[in-house]
């Protein structure tokens, strides 16, 4: 058997267009969530062991964007102070509503 018929181990190491693809996100919203990598000179490559350990410590989590603490926070808008972004799921519950009073 020659040696040139083997085949080639998978690959381990990933660019970030593939990493993003193995997890089932943009590239954009990669580097936000600052997932391991390795520097191999100017180049980032991420391993996939690094990949899965990195998901399994995260599953559960709920994580939001980020785009929503660069939104204002009007409280005028809502009249009650907690903006327009509140995560129905988590959100705790909200005091009874008092209007106020102009005497």
């Amino acid at each position: 058997m020659d040696e040139t018929d083997l085949p080639l181990p998978p690959v381990r190491c990933l660019s970030k267009e593939q990493a993003a693809v193995y997890l089932g996100i943009g590239v954009t919203l990669l580097a936000q969530l600052r997932v391991p990598c390795i520097c191999l000179g100017r180049r980032r490559v991420y391993d996939r062991v690094d990949l899965d350990a990195w998901l399994d410590e995260h599953k559960g989590e709920r994580r939001r964007a980020g785009k929503e603490a660069l939104w204002p926070d009007l409280k005028d808008s809502t009249g009650d102070g907690f903006g327009l972004l509140v995560d129905q799921c988590n959100a705790p519950q909200r005091p009874a509503h008092t209007p106020k009073r102009w005497d």
